[in-house]
């Protein structure tokens, strides 16, 4: 059963993700002047996470 939870718990932040990056594509596409927010390097950070999370092949505990 942890595998499964594993599964839809990184499904999950996958969709987050992915929800945010389209929202900030289409900020940047209607804003003609782009300013730094912390967004970018959140989601970049957020990806790696979820990147060496996914390759490690382990899961960890939800809260």
């Amino acid at each position: 059963m942890g595998r499964l939870r594993q599964f839809f718990r990184l499904s999950a932040l996958r969709d987050d993700l992915e929800t945010r990056l389209l929202a900030r594509e289409y900020r940047s596409l209607l804003l003609d002047d782009h300013f730094e927010d912390g967004t970018d390097k959140e989601l970049q950070s957020k990806c790696a996470e979820l990147t060496i999370e996914i390759s490690s092949r382990r899961y960890r505990h939800c809260h």
